[in-house]
């Protein structure tokens, strides 16, 4: 992310300074050099690096972050330095093409002048800003990735508990259950450490889990139980509560397994064109 982000504001016209392990330019020279300090690394790594620069830093500058978690580090910037101090967290990954249209979360610390820059500098370019205290962030990320993740884990278990190799469940899949084994094999093909710090760093993700296990408990004698009456029943009251979006996510979903199939049908059309020159 933090080589995404550089080429953003690159490409926006600022002057953009990197320091990492294996850079000459270390973190102090950069908080000494640069308006704005963004801190692009795993959140234990954030902290440490905020406590070591944050003296550093005067009130004209800007201590920011792109964790993935919001209450520790800001805590951690806001104790560590008398400069301005937002968090902020693009909810989206390092293979997107563009900004636009991308939904970030900016958690107010301290100062507002660079905050509203920062704003500034997304939504120009399309991008969805939202502004969220940190707890309610945390608490919103235990589901849209702790539980989320945590249900992409457990099904990928469930498949090489039974045995179901995902080259021959695509050959049966719907597409439904394509994109799902599509969105398994991308969460193992990137750092599971990452994952395993959404999960098991936010305190927030144990009480979702709960949430879940309780729903599912539910779901299961209702839907389990051989009387349609009370599973439809049981279904129509979530539905009741998704309202209007029930429509919009059908559209929406369709539009992502259209583009999915074509993708499909166009690798496979290419895959066989490969095999007949091959074959001459």
């Amino acid at each position: 992310m933090g080589s995404w982000f550089k080429r953003f504001f690159s490409e926006a016209g600022h002057n953009v300074l990197i320091s990492g392990r294996k850079t000459e330019l270390t973190y102090k020279d950069v908080a000494k050099k640069c308006d704005v300090v963004i801190l692009s690394v795993p959140i234990d790594a954030a902290i440490s690096i905020a406590e070591e620069i944050g003296p550093l830093m005067s009130q004209n500058q800007l201590l920011t972050d792109f964790c993935s978690l919001k209450e520790s580090i800001l805590n951690s910037m806001l104790s560590s330095t008398s400069a301005q101090v937002t968090g902020t967290h693009p909810l989206f990954g390092p293979f997107t093409d563009s900004i636009k249209g991308q939904n970030i979360i900016l958690c107010h610390g301290r100062g507002t002048e660079w905050r509203k820059w920062l704003e500034d500098e997304f939504t120009k370019k399309g991008a969805v800003v939202t502004h969220m205290d940190s707890a309610t962030h945390d608490k919103n990320m235990a589901v849209v990735q702790g539980l989320t993740h945590l249900l992409t884990i457990c099904l990928g278990r469930t498949l090489q508990k039974l045995n179901m190799s995902p080259s021959d469940a695509v050959l049966y899949s719907t597409p439904v259950f394509r994109l799902k084994i599509d969105l398994m094999a991308r969460l193992f093909a990137q750092d599971p450490g990452l994952y395993a710090n959404l999960i098991n760093k936010n305190t927030h993700v144990e009480n979702a889990v709960d949430t879940f296990l309780s729903a599912m408990d539910e779901a299961r004698k209702c839907l389990s139980s051989g009387q349609d009456e009370n599973a439809i029943s049981f279904m129509e009251n979530i539905r009741d509560f998704f309202g209007d979006y029930c429509q919009d996510g059908l559209e929406e979903s369709n539009k992502t397994l259209n583009a999915l199939y074509k993708a499909n049908k166009h690798e496979s059309k290419r895959f066989q064109k490969e095999i007949k020159d091959r074959l001459g």
